[in-house]
Formats: C-alpha cells, sequence, structure tokens
C-alpha cells in the first residue's frame, strides 16, 4: 500500500523540476515582452507579445500571468504560464505604478486612458567618495 505522503513527495518533486530557474518577478501594471514559441505545422517559431501585465494568478508550477495590449484598435489578451516550456523568455521593458492587484478596468479603457505610469526608481550617483570631499575642499570661485 502506498502513503499519502509518499505520492505528494513525489507531486512535489515534478513540480520543483518542472519549475524555471530565470523568472522575472512580475507584477500588474509592468509592460512586458513575452517570447512564446509557436508551432506551425512541422515549424516552430519565436512569437512576441508585447503588452500590459493586467492580473496575475496561482502559485508554484501553475502560476500564470494575464497580458493585454491594443492591436489595430481591438484589444487583446493572452494568458501565459509562468514556468512553461513553451515560453522562451520574459523581458520586463518597464514597472508601472498602480495600486491594484487585478487591471480590468484597462479593457473599457483606449487611447491615453489607457495609459499606466512609470514607477521611478532612484539611481545611486556614480560619482566615488574621495571625488566628493575633494571638490568640498576646494570650493571654485566665480570670479577666476
Amino acid at each position: 500500500m502506498v502513503s499519502l505522503y509518499a505520492v505528494s513527495n513525489v507531486i512535489d518533486l515534478l513540480q520543483a523540476e518542472a519549475k524555471r530557474d530565470k523568472v522575472p518577478t512580475l507584477t500588474p501594471g509592468d509592460t512586458v515582452k513575452v517570447h512564446a514559441k509557436v508551432v506551425e505545422g512541422t515549424r516552430e517559431r519565436v512569437q512576441i507579445f508585447e503588452g500590459i501585465v493586467i492580473g496575475c494568478r496561482g502559485s508554484g508550477t501553475k502560476e500564470a500571468f494575464t497580458v493585454r495590449r491594443i492591436a489595430h484598435g481591438v484589444g487583446v489578451e493572452r494568458s501565459f504560464l509562468l514556468h512553461s516550456p513553451r515560453i522562451d523568455r520574459i523581458d520586463v521593458v518597464r514597472h508601472g505604478k498602480v495600486r491594484r492587484a487585478k487591471l480590468y478596468y484597462l479593457r473599457g479603457k483606449v487611447g491615453k486612458s489607457a495609459r499606466i505610469r512609470e514607477k521611478r526608481q532612484a539611481v545611486a550617483s556614480a560619482v566615488p567618495a574621495d571625488r566628493e570631499t575633494a571638490s568640498e575642499e576646494t570650493p571654485e570661485t566665480a570670479e577666476s
């Protein structure tokens, strides 16, 4: 007789094996480029789908996210599994500043009202500490 613990352990091992190593952290409002593998007959090619992440759901190997974009004036949404072998890679173009977990309200908006502001992050100064102290010691005057 097989115990339930052993079955659960096998499932955990299979899920850990299916997980990807390098996956970016996606949050709603991010603009992403998803490089998805598409099979057409015998050929396989990579198709890029660029849009805004409007929702994330699930956990573990079942984690999925939905991307929305406007193509020829029509809103197109596509859901992807984060750990799917059909996804070649995911590039985060920019991070959006939003206050909601699901951005379904974007479905009713087009044009400028459908834009999301970019999240601004502080950039560290590239000036070494030695130069900052040297410039403080010798102040330049406007006369010279």
